[in-house]
């Protein structure tokens, strides 16, 4: 019998949701009859161990455990409204701290505009906040990463790399008003939200749209070094594909760094393949 190390996380994801119905990537878009909107769900899991350390600054944890919700909607074009959030804790958690937590998480959400509006605590062996998100978007409107076509130029909307080792993962900002003028001006194709590297999340749109992309390194905004933008993860800018050039006026900072082509899922970096190498959960 297989577990889940054996297969991994992507091909576990692929088999539990083979079935489902709801339209999206980063969210599930659910179509609403008379309304002029879709629905928009998101939900996302912060674990200490994993997503942060015990050492974390909590108003920092409550950031992130918001922000990384916030940046599914950004990925789609979406505009947030509710956020609901269950905290898993054992006996021994200190209140304070946890006051901390909520004050950072609610202090991002009135940022974007959207309310806390529930949630649960529940006893367990490790501290963890477990965040569910309702959202809408102009129906039919969602931008989804299965749009890609050969020649469309890619884009991401900042810097990469490093956000381990800056602490940019507990600080960052999800493009949530960003999401929304790219989704408004209607040149983009496909789009999602960085949270596994560069090399990882781009192969998520080439394998959903069937093409491949060439990226040039001198090209990459950099917080870290090249290697950290390509595999560490968590910077949570967007990437997305576009079919002509951004405005002249555009108020968003936008950075090209390659482009679309029609060799299906291969992906070059400086005219070479490059190799897979990310982290994913289950993998050693």
């Amino acid at each position: 019998m297989k577990t889940l190390k054996d297969i991994g996380e992507h091909n576990a994801i692929a088999a539990l949701t083979a079935n489902l119905k709801a339209v999206g990537d980063d969210c599930a878009v659910l179509s609403q009859e008379g309304s002029l909107y879709d629905l928009v769900l998101t939900s996302d899991p912060l674990i200490q161990g994993v997503h942060f350390t015990p050492d974390a600054a909590p108003e920092q944890i409550g950031h992130k455990a918001a922000g990384r919700v916030l940046s599914d909607f950004a990925a789609m074009g979406a505009e947030p409204q509710y956020l609901l959030v269950n905290v898993v804790a054992p006996g021994t958690e200190n209140v304070e701290r946890l006051e901390k937590v909520y004050a950072g998480f609610t202090t991002l959400c009135e940022r974007f505009d959207t309310e806390v509006v529930g949630g649960d605590l529940s006893e367990g062996p490790a501290f963890e906040l477990h965040v569910f998100g309702v959202g809408r978007v102009p129906k039919g409107t969602a931008l989804l990463r299965s749009g890609a076509r050969p020649g469309d130029a890619i884009y991401v909307t900042g810097p990469l790399g490093g956000a381990q080792k800056s602490g940019k993962h507990l600080t960052f900002t999800p493009r949530v008003t960003e999401g929304k003028w790219l989704r408004e001006c209607g040149f983009v194709t496909a789009m999602m939200d960085l949270s596994d590297g560069l090399a990882t999340d781009l192969r998520h749109i080439l394998n959903a749209s069937n093409v491949g992309a060439e990226i040039e390194s001198d090209a990459i905004p950099l917080n870290g070094t090249v290697e950290e933008a390509l595999f560490d993860g968590e910077d949570f800018e967007l990437l997305f594909t576009a079919r002509s050039e951004p405005a002249a006026d555009c108020d968003i900072p936008l950075f090209k760094i390659g482009s679309i082509t029609s060799e299906p899922e291969v992906l070059t970096l400086d005219g070479a393949v490059l190799e897979r190498k990310a982290f994913e959960h289950f993998k050693d």
